[in-house]
C-alpha cells in the first residue's frame, strides 16, 4: 500500500541531503508568520499553520514554496553569502587559485597532469584498477596533520596560510556569519575557503613537504586529494556523496545537481564533482 505522505515527501532535499540554511530560514519564516496570527488573536489558524509547516519542513526540507529555486540566486545576488552556500562554485576555490608565480619560478596551477604524475611519484596516491585512492602511509600523515591544523586558533591558521602560500599573496582569517573563513587575496584574485576546506589543503601541503620538492604543487595538489577525503577534516566523522542542489547552485531544468563531498554534521563541501566525473 503506497503511503500518501509519499506525495508530499522530498528525499532531494531532507535527510543527508537536507540544507541546514534554508530549514532554519524556512523555520524563521514560518515562526514569524504563527507569531503574527497569533497577535492577531486567530490562535487556532495559528495553530493549524505551525502544524502544517511544521510538516511540510520535516517531509520537504522547506515550507516556503520553491525554496531549492530561487534561495540561490537570491544568496547569491548578496554582497555576504552568510552560509557560503550561495555561489556555484563555493567550496571548490583552492590554495593555488590565486598569485601569479610560486616562488619565483614554478607556474602557479600546474596542469592535473603533473600534479597526478607527482602525487604518484611521491607515493601519496596509487591507482587500484579504475580508482585513485591514498596511500596508507600519506593517509596516515595527512589525517595527521589535519588533527593539529583543527585545533588551530584563527591567528595560527593564518600566519600558517602564509608560509603556505605564494609570495605574492596575503593571507588572513575571519568570522563570516559565524563561520571560520580564510581568505587568500592576490591582489587581481580574492578567494574565499571554508575552514574545513582550508584545514585540509594546508595539512596536505604539510604532509607533502618531504614528499614533493615544488611548492606550486603541493598547493595545486590539495583540491584533488580533497576528493579522496573520508573523514571530516573538522569533526572526523564520515563525509558523504551527496546530490542536494538547495542552496548549492542553480541547477538547469532537466540536469542532476553534480554529486558533492559533504560532512552533513559540519554542513561542509569539501568537493564539487564535475559532470563527467558524477557519472563514474
Amino acid at each position: 500500500m503506497t503511503d500518501p505522505l509519499d506525495r508530499i515527501r522530498r528525499p532531494e532535499y531532507t535527510g543527508e541531503n537536507r540544507c541546514w540554511p534554508c530549514t532554519i530560514t524556512n523555520s524563521i519564516a514560518l515562526a514569524v508568520l504563527v507569531g503574527g496570527l497569533a497577535i492577531l488573536g486567530r490562535r487556532l489558524t495559528a495553530g493549524v499553520v505551525a502544524l502544517a509547516g511544521t510538516v511540510a519542513i520535516a517531509l520537504r526540507g522547506y515550507v516556503v514554496p520553491y525554496t531549492p529555486r530561487f534561495a540561490p540566486t537570491l544568496v547569491g545576488t548578496l554582497p555576504i553569502d552568510p552560509f557560503d552556500h550561495g555561489r556555484p562554485d563555493a567550496g571548490t576555490g583552492s590554495l593555488s587559485n590565486v598569485g601569479s608565480t610560486a616562488d619565483g619560478a614554478d607556474p602557479a596551477v600546474p596542469t592535473g597532469e603533473t600534479v597526478l604524475s607527482e602525487l604518484l611519484e611521491a607515493g601519496a596516491i596509487a591507482v587500484d584498477g579504475d580508482e585513485i585512492v591514498l596511500e596508507r602511509d600519506f593517509r596516515e600523515e595527512w589525517h595527521r596533520e589535519m588533527r593539529t591544523l583543527r585545533e588551530a586558533d584563527l591567528a595560527t591558521l593564518e600566519r600558517i596560510a602564509d608560509r603556505r602560500t605564494d609570495s605574492s599573496v596575503d593571507a588572513r582569517t575571519r568570522r563570516n556569519w559565524g563561520r571560520s573563513v580564510l581568505v587568500l587575496d592576490g591582489g587581481d584574485a580574492l578567494v574565499t575557503l571554508p575552514r574545513g576546506v582550508a584545514v585540509a589543503e594546508l595539512a596536505a601541503t604539510r604532509a607533502l613537504e618531504g614528499r614533493v620538492d615544488s611548492p606550486a604543487i603541493r598547493r595545486a595538489a590539495g583540491r584533488p586529494l580533497r576528493s579522496l577525503l573520508e573523514r571530516c577534516p573538522l569533526c572526523d566523522g564520515p563525509v558523504t556523496v551527496s546530490r542536494s542542489s538547495c542552496c548549492g547552485e542553480v541547477t538547469p531544468i532537466g540536469r542532476t545537481p553534480p554529486k558533492k563531498l559533504v560532512c552533513s554534521a559540519c554542513n561542509e563541501r569539501f568537493f564539487t564533482f564535475d559532470a563527467d566525473e558524477s557519472e563514474r
